[in-house]
């Protein structure tokens, strides 16, 4: 399938890629069909891209990329949602701050992570509860250089 987005012009998308969330991203409740795009393969970001509403898109990462000793576990209800089988089937992603002219500055939000099951392509955006992460978790210590997004 086609989409016109707003961040990168016509992408030819493979629907079999094409996530559903069955809890959407905070604010984003009406939209629950994404795809991942990998835009700049170099690059330690990647794009959750609405198939819904092509003018969304969210960059995000894995924190352990960026040196960030991460780690939560999926409530058994949760699990059930997704009908994971198997913690080979998880993939984890956090969504990224990137201010606009600042890379430097950009965060991650390490306490609400996108959970995806690969085999069957349903997502959550996970609330961890109790936990000592911050929402905004700076990525790079002392500023960083070159970086590709």
């Amino acid at each position: 399938m086609k989409l016109n987005t707003l961040k990168f012009g016509e992408i030819e998308v493979d629907e079999a890629l094409v996530f559903d969330f069955i809890e959407q991203i905070l604010g984003y409740e009406h939209l629950s069909r994404y795809v991942l795009i990998d835009y700049n393969p170099q690059s330690p970001f990647k794009w959750l891209q609405s198939i819904e509403d092509t003018n969304i898109s969210f960059p995000v990462t894995i924190p352990a990329l960026f040196g960030i000793d991460y780690t939560f576990t999926v409530p058994e209800e949760l699990a059930k949602e997704l009908e994971l089988q198997d913690i080979a089937d998880i993939l984890t992603l956090n969504i990224v701050n990137i201010p606009k002219g600042h890379p430097e500055l950009s965060t991650v939000n390490l306490l609400s992570p996108i959970v995806i099951n690969i085999n069957n392509k349903k997502a959550i955006q996970m609330i961890l509860q109790d936990a000592e992460y911050s929402l905004r978790q700076r990525l790079f210590k002392d500023g960083a250089e070159d970086i590709q997004i």
